[in-house]
């Protein structure tokens, strides 16, 4: 399942899906903006390109998946609301705001995974250039932690278990700060936060049971 084009998300695809002989879903401006039919990834046969929308749900190995639209700078990006057996899964990364297609995914599933990239001072404190900055704090940039945090408290319910943070910087952020943000919006609100793990980038996290 791609979510956009960009390469810290695609890079691996079209490999995964030869080695593993599962298609690659994903919409078809995706599909072309990455190139992944260069890449082997054809529309037909083992190692084929299945195109999806947002808003259409879909069915894969007793999973529904419903793609939504994520406001990001790439073509077409989505996230993914997952739902097996009455379990819900919201995953969401690069996303610039959290506008309401993005809010209603997300709200009361057991598990979300969503970004929370940068703390802003360190972000407008560090080396990037100037241009990477202003793309990365605009509205088809990234979560920062406040705003990750903010959006959190705003979708999860009593059901939600975990929130997994995602796509931390490491130039521009901390596991500590991302933690910090987050369970200091729930307690700002009276409410009990759910498990934080901040997930890290060098290393696959422990498998979280649903």
């Amino acid at each position: 399942m791609i979510t956009h084009e960009h390469a810290d998300h695609i890079s691996g695809a079209a490999l995964f899906s030869q080695k593993h002989k599962v298609p690659v879903y994903c919409t078809a401006a995706t599909f072309r903006a990455a190139g992944l039919q260069r890449a082997g990834v054809h529309g037909h046969g083992v190692f084929a390109h299945v195109a999806v929308e947002a808003g259409t749900p879909f069915d894969v190995g007793g999973l529904r998946l419903r793609p939504f639209s994520v406001p990001h700078d790439a073509v077409e990006t989505v996230g993914y609301a997952v739902e097996c057996e009455g379990e819900r899964f919201g995953y969401a990364t690069d996303l610039g705001h959290d506008p309401a297609p993005v809010r209603e995914a997300l709200m009361d599933c057991d598990v979300v995974m969503l970004e929370s990239n940068h703390d802003v001072e360190m972000l407008r404190q560090g080396p990037y250039p100037q241009v990477i900055k202003d793309r990365v704090l605009g509205r088809h940039g990234h979560l920062d932690n406040r705003t990750a945090a903010a959006l959190l408290c705003d979708v999860a319910t009593e059901r939600t278990r975990r929130v997994i943070l995602a796509h931390l910087s490491r130039t521009n952020n901390r596991p500590d700060l991302a933690l910090l943000a987050a369970r200091g919006e729930f307690e700002r609100r009276g409410r009990r936060a759910p498990v934080l793990h901040p997930a890290r980038q060098a290393a696959p996290s422990e498998w979280f049971e649903v």
